[in-house]
């Protein structure tokens, strides 16, 4: 399976000396994070604004957007040095929780605003966790949800929640090994209508948990699969339209983004073809997703942020998406990993600008920007060594642009930047077939 994840080694010390240094530019411009490629998530606040958190180590590392500029606080180490971040969520007080897992399974660790990162839960012996989630219950307290799976395949489906001292209750969802599953199934917390449900994504299929008024749990099947199964990460959301949720689907080696609705009926449709999930919103009874792509030169990944809904994909992105969420009044906010590092962006509306491009062995460059009349792009070479700036190509009245670059001699990608003015968002596209 492709890899999902990127890690740092740099120590906490001199992180904090570097993130120290960055300044907040003004609203509208593109914000260096953190100097740093790590795994990130991104969270947005009652009042709109952005947390970030993501790993150096054994350490992890919490961002707060201030009018002085992003503040840092270390959370706290976990027990293994490749970390896996698998939620973040910010209640109605600011306050800040974390959920973060082994690599392989073997431990999981919460963080909340006032209490440092602390194992939580660990597998019995020959057996791990999957994918978990985390969310907030109707008092606004952190949930986390995870299952174990034993070496039998058998699973068990387990519910986390907290009481208003912060003890934690862990609740018993599935019992006799249901379902019997090849991969450790994932887990995604979600309150709908006011009570907590569970989605558990396994071998080939999802089932959406909620409690019975009598005591006890019930499923409902999302979907089922003979040819692919669900991989990784889980998001789930409720709205007056149904219940929302989406995942990484493995089928014949390749991965896509599977976005389901469940209300009187359930429904899945493809968001993205080829590509990892991230992040799941919704907006007016529907929702969106966040995810990347990435095409190869040899054996080295070039990502590509793209943003998805049930018609698929609606905008791509300069950078691996690691982040995408709704803002309260409406807008967007992104967190892109890039060769600068973590890089935040906001927008007051939906991200809606489409860029397209093309290339040939000849180094012709040329494509599309939807709807944009004037401006320019930046043409960019990628290659297994790095990008380097190719050159800028002037768009036309139609939004039309075309670069002769010099023939590339080795595998190249190209990629079609252009940046938005108004709000700095880097829309992009990159080509997935090298020349050279």
């Amino acid at each position: 399976m492709h890899e999902n994840r990127c890690y740092v080694k740099s120590a906490w010390i001199g992180l904090v000396g570097a993130l120290a240094l960055l300044a907040l530019p003004a609203p509208s411009r593109a914000e260096l994070v953190a100097p740093t490629q790590s795994d990130a998530l991104l969270a947005v606040a009652p009042d709109g604004s952005p947390r970030v958190v993501f790993s150096s180590g054994r350490d992890i590392v919490v961002g707060r957007r201030t009018s002085a500029g992003w503040r840092f606080v270390k959370a706290g180490q976990v027990p293994g040095t490749r970390p896996v971040l698998a939620g973040l969520v910010v209640d109605g007080h600011g306050r800040t929780s974390v959920l973060i897992e082994g690599e392989n399974g073997a431990w999981l660790a919460l963080g909340r605003s006032g209490r440092k990162v602390r194992v939580v839960a660990r597998p019995r012996k020959r057996a791990s966790f999957g994918p978990a989630g985390l969310t907030l219950d109707a008092h606004g307290r952190p949930a986390f949800a995870y299952a174990l799976r034993l070496a039998s395949a058998k699973t068990y489906l387990r519910l986390v929640t907290s009481d208003a001292r912060g003890h934690l209750r862990t609740h018993g969802i599935t019992k006799g090994g249901f379902p019997s599953s090849v991969f450790s199934p994932g887990a995604a917390p979600v309150l709908v209508r006011g009570r907590l449900h569970v989605v558990e994504t396994y071998t080939d299929s999802a089932i959406d948990w909620g409690p019975k008024s009598g005591g006890g749990w019930e499923g409902q099947f999302l979907f089922a699969s003979r040819g692919g199964t669900p991989a990784g990460l889980i998001g789930a959301a409720s709205t007056s339209s149904g219940l929302w949720s989406a995942w990484t689907e493995l089928s014949s080696g390749t991965l896509s983004v599977l976005l389901n609705v469940s209300a009187d009926t359930q429904a899945t449709a493809t968001a993205l073809d080829h590509g990892i999930f991230v992040s799941l919103l919704t907006d007016r009874g529907t929702a969106e997703v966040g995810a990347y792509d990435w095409a190869y030169l040899g054996d080295t990944p070039v990502y590509a942020g793209v943003l998805a809904d049930a018609n698929g994909p609606f905008a791509e992105l300069d950078g691996r998406l690691v982040g995408y969420a709704r803002t309260p009044s409406g807008g967007r906010q992104l967190l892109l990993s890039t060769p600068s590092g973590l890089e935040w962006f906001e927008s007051p509306t939906r991200p809606a600008i489409r860029v397209s491009v093309t290339a040939d062995a000849t180094g012709l460059v040329a494509g599309t920007v939807d709807g944009v009349t004037a401006g320019a792009v930046q043409i960019y070479r990628e290659t297994a060594s790095g990008r380097t700036l190719a050159g800028v190509a002037e768009l036309s009245a139609d939004g039309s642009f075309s670069f002769q670059d010099t023939p590339p001699t080795s595998p190249t990608l190209y990629r079609a930047v252009y940046v938005d003015a108004s709000t700095s968002v880097p829309y992009a596209s990159l080509t997935r077939q090298s020349t050279g």
